[in-house]
């Protein structure tokens, strides 16, 4: 891996997990569970504990498995991810911004889970009675490097086939 490679999943996977995590910690301490803060009419910031996966999924689910499953998926995303890491050529070393996103993200997460034992979600969106469900920074790195390596695979496919 080159220097470049170290010095971005050096500087932006720390950067994603303390900024997550800093603001998880300001939610905890000053705004009770189940708290809310209106900020504009379709956006509030509130204090919910999330402890499913991503929008609540298996949430329901009262089994230690459900958190079995998601240290397992956890590992399973992060071998992916440093394969990928690993994988990436120079020519196309901007890709490794999302996903050191990614790995800040999940390591944002799979912490909550660790030390809280459920995931701090603090970010609301709505629109009359359509709510978007709460998520927080972690889950935010999450999406966007998503994306971005989405459109970056998209990106390399076209350059191969010579579009």
């Amino acid at each position: 891996m080159t220097r470049f490679k170290y010095m971005v999943l050096c500087l932006v996977t720390p950067f994603i997990l303390i900024l997550d995590q800093i603001s998880k910690a300001f939610i905890v301490k000053y705004l009770p569970l189940g708290g809310k803060f209106t900020i504009w009419p379709f956006f509030d910031i509130v204090h919910v504990r999330n402890r499913g996966a991503a929008f609540g999924i298996l949430s329901g689910w009262n089994s230690h498995y459900r958190d079995i499953l998601f240290y397992i998926f956890a590992l399973l995303a992060f071998i992916f991810l440093v394969h990928y890491l690993i994988s990436i050529k120079e020519k196309h070393r901007w890709q490794m911004f999302p996903v050191a996103m990614i790995l800040g993200g999940a390591l944002g997460n799979v912490s909550d889970r660790v030390f809280r034992g459920s995931v701090v979600d603090f970010l609301s969106f709505h629109w009359y009675d359509l709510a978007w469900p709460s998520f927080n920074v972690a889950d935010s790195a999450i999406s966007v490097g998503v994306v971005g390596l989405m459109i970056a695979m998209m990106r390399e496919s076209k350059t191969q086939k010579g579009v």
